[in-house]
């Protein structure tokens, strides 16, 4: 198009200049499209007066029908040297001229479609009213309402077009509005229902699988059942299904026949349509073949012989969207061909039938499907057919693994916002790779300060998800000795550089508060407290050291009963309350194995027994409050770093509601596990004797004559038990029952009832998480995309997976087989390598690429069609390599496959492939 003519085309506002613009186009030319607000969609001219938008669902339009109903703006761009000039078209402005509708609006009946198609509404009210294309979604709301005397929480609205009356769409936003007139003239039927959760049928079967031609951004549903209508035997029957809940509703005529309507239903794709016919045979217990398997043609016949059924279909020009020719519903079987019949459900055919649940509840099991599908199917799945379908569901959720590390960024922006006070922040590579991930919710912070006991237990777990990883975490103990988590961290390795990182965090948390810290003996661990907090803070783990002790004694040949003689004495010397009891314990000790004696005296006795280390440890020797948060997290750790997130803010959330509802109910001044331990000690008292001193002073023997004294106030007790733990010792407990005196006033001030109310005063703000944006939406607006309207500022950068390592070890050989021995070989479902299986893969996962230089600035481009990438590869990028995003690899027609030769460079669909143009 000429410079003079592009001038000319700027200054049309009609529909003239319209047309005048369309007859400039030559065939070929690659033009921008942006229907009524949406995004611009590629597009190219392939005849006179009609032009191919690509992956939208209007695909094959009249241009001059698109000119005649808005102003057409044109801008020009270029895709590079040696490409021809891309012109942009707006199709978003303003009709010329106003349009109105006279909307019938129903409600509280039941919508009723008799045989012959024509439309019936029985039982509740209309009322009719005007409105003008000028009308904004909440205006139409509240007319539509006010006509019919109702309010407008929760309801929802759905209309018909003049297309067909028997398909519904839902109403619920300013481009639904848009689309509302465009697709009646004069009148429309508007339906107002109430929003309820209804469970639909199939996972697939959604507002995006049986729909109009008119594009994916409308929603096509089935009505819900209106308010005040009895539901029929069958619903009434589904409803009370234990499936009901997950989507998956057992048998029934009435869903096969919603599956499959008849002549003229359309369907968005050939996939869709596909699994449609999939599920139908399945409810329907036959097996079908195609004779005829292209896009411009289907025709599948049942496979029984003589049975008349059959369907024809076939897509609508060049788009995607299937149409229904012929379908003729009758079968012929008899009773054994219903017995002979074997399902053929895909991979991808389950996994769609369970993606909600999967979304719902991410631990679901495989088992569970194999269960609930043969429940509702009678179709026995294996074990494997269950974990795909699961794998297959949750990359439909969020996509290729890899692409969550994109949503990092916006959840812990999110998080901040949401949860004041949090503490939620990423570092990275500089080559843009995930490193390091710290969370401390604003509430948990609080709650900690407020009324946890100074103490917190630093440990490591596995994340066994794609990536792997380590779960670093903090945690404390509440009032009633139950979990507390106070943060935790996600990172690639137990190094040196992340251990440090985590303890420079946790510095910043606790400020200047003295907290002891109970750890394992780590060395990457132990050097990074030592140089945030120092090492007189910390207190290592017994059950290491007893470990390291019982390979010591194994190798000077102590082993049986005497050996587990010399655990009993260690324990005995780390409880030791004194130093005259340690020496004591370790006398004897030593008196079994004189080199037992010494390896305990060697390994810093100062950071684990009792008598010498300087702090107050509450008599916590064990790091099992650790182990116990790796438990309560053990189902996200499967899972992608985005799930793990979310499940780690729902557990929280759940669990600080829920403490905070127990300690409501207590009765007494304690919880129930400090009353246990308190009842212990009173059991344990029981034979000792005691002398009053003074008010307050006492004299207990105990039932080995030996003597202690016991001061109420202030709470001490010579063996110091009552001081270290909180709790009165049992020496105590006879003491304060022989002054008459209540036993809960003798406990630690942290370990009681008001000290929980304080703890859990602080709860977890709800975090919104419906407005999750596309985890590939980073990495498009990176590579060159022209919508840049899909990412935020925060999501303006793109985060890369991390790079994997191979675990340390030797390499398994593979034994040579015979040459006579045909076997298949294995590929690994991680790695996609020979020779292996998922379970035992050690190779690390491929690297993403990353952007090229900034001088080849096409080197990123957005591809979502095999037609583009022909008219790109044309003469500008012959012989250079090519890193292209591509939808899915299922676009790729062989055609277009014979045009260029691709290297998959990860198994995940959705992901970058370099691409060599020949």
């Amino acid at each position: 198009m000429s410079s003079s003519n592009r001038s000319n085309a700027d200054k049309g506002h009609g529909d003239e200049a319209a047309v005048a613009q369309l007859n400039e186009f030559v065939l070929g030319d690659l033009i921008w499209v942006r229907l009524c607000g949406s995004s611009w969609w590629p597009a190219q001219v392939v005849d006179d007066n009609t032009s191919r938008v690509q992956d939208h669902p209007v695909l094959v339009c009249n241009f001059i029908l698109w000119c005649n109903t808005g102003l057409c703006r044109k801008g020009a761009s270029h895709l590079g040297a040696g490409c021809k000039s891309t012109l942009c078209w707006d199709m978003s402005s303003t009709n010329s001229g106003t349009k109105s509708l006279t909307c019938f609006c129903y409600w509280g009946g039941e919508r009723k479609i008799t045989n012959s198609g024509t439309f019936n509404y029985a039982g509740g009210v209309s009322e009719p009213v005007i409105a003008h294309d000028n009308i904004s979604y909440d205006e139409l709301l509240h007319i539509v309402c006010s006509c019919l005397q109702i309010t407008l929480n929760d309801k929802v609205l759905y209309y018909n077009t003049k297309r067909d009356k028997t398909k519904y769409l839902r109403l619920k936003d300013q481009q639904g509005v848009t689309m509302l007139f465009y697709l009646n003239e004069d009148e429309v039927d508007i339906f107002v229902e109430e929003t309820v959760r209804r469970n639909i049928d199939l996972n697939f079967i959604s507002s995006r699988f049986v729909s109009q031609v008119w594009g994916s951004n409308l929603e096509v549903d089935t009505l819900p059942p209106s308010r005040g209508v009895t539901p029929s035997h069958s619903q009434s029957h589904v409803n009370s299904s234990n499936n009901n809940e997950m989507g998956i509703i057992p048998y029934s005529e009435e869903r096969a026949n919603e599956l499959l309507t008849g002549e003229g239903q359309y369907f968005d794709n050939p996939e869709h349509f596909k699994q449609a016919i999939t599920v139908y045979s399945a409810i329907n217990k036959f097996s079908y073949k195609y004779l005829d398997n292209s896009r411009a043609y289907y025709r599948i016949v049942c496979t029984v012989d003589g049975c008349r059924w059959k369907l024809t279909a076939r897509c609508e020009g060049k788009s995607d969207i299937v149409r229904v020719i012929r379908f003729r519903k009758q079968h012929t079987h008899t009773a054994q061909d219903v017995c002979n019949y074997q399902p053929r459900f895909r991979t991808g055919h389950l996994g769609s039938l369970f993606k909600d649940k999967v979304m719902d509840k991410p631990t679901y099991l495989a088992r569970d499907i194999c269960r609930e599908f043969e429940e509702a199917y009678s179709i026995r799945l294996s074990y494997m057919q269950g974990w795909r379908a699961k794998e297959h569901a949750k990359a439909c959720i969020r996509g290729p693994p890899s692409m969550t590390y994109n949503l990092i960024p916006w959840m812990c922006e999110r998080l901040i916002q949401s949860i004041p006070n949090t503490r939620a922040f990423w570092t990275r590579t500089e080559e843009s790779k995930f490193k390091q991930l710290f969370v401390a919710y604003g509430c948990s912070i609080t709650g900690f300060m407020a009324g946890c006991r100074p103490l917190l237990f630093i440990d490591a777990c596995d994340l066994t998800g794609p990536y792997q990883g380590h779960l670093l975490s903090a945690t404390a103990h509440d009032a009633d000795d139950n979990l507390y988590p106070l943060a935790y961290a996600v990172v690639s390795s137990e190094n040196d550089d992340d251990w440090l990182w985590f303890a420079q965090n946790l510095k910043e948390i606790i400020c200047q508060h003295q907290v002891v810290f109970i750890t394992n003996r780590k060395p990457s661990l132990l050097k990074a407290m030592t140089d945030v907090f120092g090492s007189d803070c910390n207190a290592w783990c017994l059950r290491d050291l007893k470990e390291n002790f019982s390979k010591f004694a194994s190798s000077k040949m102590i082993k049986g009963s005497k050996k587990q003689t010399t655990l009993r004495v260690l324990d005995q010397i780390a409880y030791a309350r004194t130093e005259q009891l340690y020496r004591l314990h370790l006398t004897k000790l030593t008196a079994i194995d004189k080199d037992l004696g010494k390896w305990v005296e060697e390994s810093a006795p100062r950071q684990w027994a009792n008598a010498f280390f300087p702090y107050k440890r509450w008599d916590k020797m064990y790091i099992n409050l650790a182990e116990c948060f790796n438990s309560w997290i053990l189902p996200e750790r499967d899972l992608d770093i985005f799930q793990l997130m979310k499940g780690h803010v729902d557990r929280t959330t759940e669990m600080l509601l829920r403490k905070q509802t127990e300690v409501q109910s207590w009765k007494l001044p304690v919880g129930p596990n400090i009353e246990k331990m308190i009842k212990l000690c009173q059991d344990q008292s029981n034979g000792f004797t005691h002398r009053a001193t003074s008010t307050f002073e006492f004299a207990v023997t105990d039932c080995d004559h030996k003597t202690f004294a016991v001061k109420l106030n202030p709470s001490y007790c010579s063996c110091l038990e009552w001081q270290m733990t909180g709790i009165p010792c049992p020496h105590a407990c006879r003491a304060i029952h022989g002054a008459g005196l209540s036993v809960y006033d003798a406990v630690d001030p942290m370990l009681t009832r008001q000290t929980q109310l304080v703890i859990y005063a602080s709860i977890m703000s709800p975090v919104p998480l419906n407005d999750i944006p596309s985890s590939v939406a980073p990495i498009v607006a990176v590579q060159g995309t022209n919508d840049s309207a899909s990412t935020t500022s925060t999501l303006s950068m793109a985060l890369f997976p991390p790079t994997t390592k191979r675990p340390p070890g030797r390499p398994k050989k593979k034994r040579m087989e015979s040459q006579s021995l045909e076997k298949n070989t294995v590929y690994c479902g991680r790695c996609w390598e020979p020779g292996h299986n998922r379970a035992t893969c050690k190779s690390p996962l491929p690297v993403l690429p990353h952007c090229p230089s900034p001088s080849f600035s096409l080197s990123l481009i957005t591809l979502s069609s095999p037609l583009q990438c022909q008219n790109l590869s044309k003469k500008m990028y012959n012989g250079q390599s090519l890193w292209i995003w591509l939808e899915s690899f299922s676009n790729l027609s062989p055609k277009a496959a014979s045009s260029f030769r691709a290297s998959i460079d990860c198994q995940w669909r959705r992901e970058l492939i370099k691409i060599n143009v020949t």
